[in-house]
């Protein structure tokens, strides 16, 4: 969390500035008898500007974060890697849309991925503490929309957009086949994350029996399991694929789900629409999707547990934060580098008087409340926590025909955090949210 900083300066008689300690509520960082002005000069900007050095400072924190929970990182040139991994399609009408997608194979694509795989962070001890109000103050946030993910370009030149994929444990581990659910349709979409998958699991075999998988967007600890996000960033959407019904386009029961392998190839047709470029008109430049692909509980019976609600909030935390922290590597203010026996992650700032942090925007929805049984209104407000807790600016839900059990979710997340003076505590969140008693629903199916 974006910590608060409090110094204690000591004012000699030659004029010398020296910091005595610099702590940070939850965290202390101390550098007695150290010249004020070597530290500005350590990080390259002038004395003079207040504001970028306690930036530097939350930087630093946040870099021995990063070092403690970033597992894989890797880059790839997208033409490269789905020319060295072409996509595996056992499902006709998806290896149809491919090839309307990619006319001149690997070539088609462009553009550079940046993968990231984390380990689940701990989650804060309470909503509104001084030390974990990630917001400073500022109110997130929250719009509900009742349509798809649009993957538009963002809002300006500050904002990264993020997209959940409701992942399984195996990630994108099975685009290929015929179902056609969310996490299919966005692979399908955003193809180049089909010949990332065949490449990690190349990878994986040679670490399955490691504690670290590429693949994995959870782990298995002991008789339990913690989430592991995996983030790309920089991935070129080909195609839109439409699922809703519609008679005159040959789809009378839509294309969502089970629909899809059943769909003529004159169906399939109709609802595609091929991209070659996408050009964010604001700027003129080519413009990517960012993805978070978090895998939900599954399948469970009865009313959620205070572990299994608790399981859940960290995992969207997780994912979130990360999404956080891979946005200030996309506005240049982090720097990854993926060279061996290098340090991955380093500040990236140079001497300019003010340095806006990213505004990072997650779009979501029925995360696990599809083939997974989940529902929808618990899902809901556990997911606007995490984002609060994560600092997350705005968090845009695509309800999809849903908004009535959104609205009741949002309403909890109002009772039992918004609305409340003073500090809530994790734990007492969990028990409150334990005691309305939701009920896990049946899969869907698909």
């Amino acid at each position: 969390m974006p910590p608060i900083y409090s110094f204690i300066y000591l004012f000699n008689p030659s004029g010398d500035t020296k910091i005595i300690n610099l702590f940070t509520v939850g965290n202390y960082y101390s550098e007695p008898n150290v010249p004020f002005n070597d530290l500005y000069k350590r990080y390259h900007f002038s004395i003079f500007s207040p504001h970028l050095f306690h930036f530097i400072m939350e930087l630093r924190q946040i870099i021995k974060v990063i070092k403690n929970h970033l597992t894989h990182h890797e880059s790839f040139i997208a033409n490269e890697l789905v020319k060295q991994n072409p996509p595996k399609w056992y499902c006709k009408n998806k290896k149809l849309i491919y090839e309307m997608a990619t006319p001149e194979g690997a070539d088609s694509f462009h553009g550079k991925l940046e993968y990231t795989r984390w380990e689940e962070f701990p989650l804060p001890k309470s909503f509104k503490g001084e030390s974990d109000n990630p917001q400073g103050g500022k109110e997130m946030k929250i719009e509900v929309k009742n349509d798809v993910f649009d993957y538009s370009s963002p809002e300006d030149n500050n904002t990264v957009n993020w997209y959940i994929n409701f992942a399984d444990k195996h990630v994108f581990g099975y685009y290929g086949g015929n179902l056609f659910a969310q996490d299919e349709s966005q692979c399908l979409e955003h193809p180049v994350l089909c010949s990332l998958r065949d490449y990690l699991v190349k990878g994986d075999q040679e670490s399955c029996f490691t504690t670290a998988r590429p693949i994995l967007t959870k782990d298995s600890i002991s008789s339990s399991f913690i989430s592991t996000p995996i983030l790309v960033r920089g991935v070129e959407r080909k195609v839109q694929v439409k699922t809703d019904v519609n008679k005159n386009e040959k789809r009378p029961f839509g294309l969502y789900g089970n629909q899809f392998a059943h769909a003529s190839p004159e169906a399939i047709k109709l609802a595609t629409t091929i991209y070659d470029k996408r050009i964010d008109p604001k700027t003129g430049n080519p413009y990517y999707s960012n993805i978070i692909a978090i895998e939900a509980p599954k399948h469970g019976h009865g009313k959620y547990t205070f572990n299994t609600i608790k399981r859940i909030l960290a995992t969207g935390y997780s994912g979130f934060l990360a999404a956080k922290f891979e946005s200030l590597v996309e506005k240049g203010i982090l720097e990854r580098n993926h060279e061996e026996n290098q340090e991955h992650t380093k500040i990236n700032i140079n001497e300019e008087e003010s340095v806006p942090k990213p505004r990072v925007i997650i779009h979501t929805g029925n995360w696990g409340c599809g083939a997974y049984g989940g529902n929808i209104t618990i899902m809901s407000c556990l997911q606007i926590a995490a984002a609060h807790l994560a600092g997350i600016d705005k968090i845009v839900y695509h309800a999809m025909g849903n908004q009535d059990e959104f609205n009741s979710g949002l309403q909890i997340y109002n009772e039992l955090i918004k609305d409340v003076e003073g500090d809530v505590k994790i734990d007492d969140f969990i028990k409150n949210v334990e005691l309305k008693d939701f009920q896990w629903g049946l899969s869907n199916g698909t």
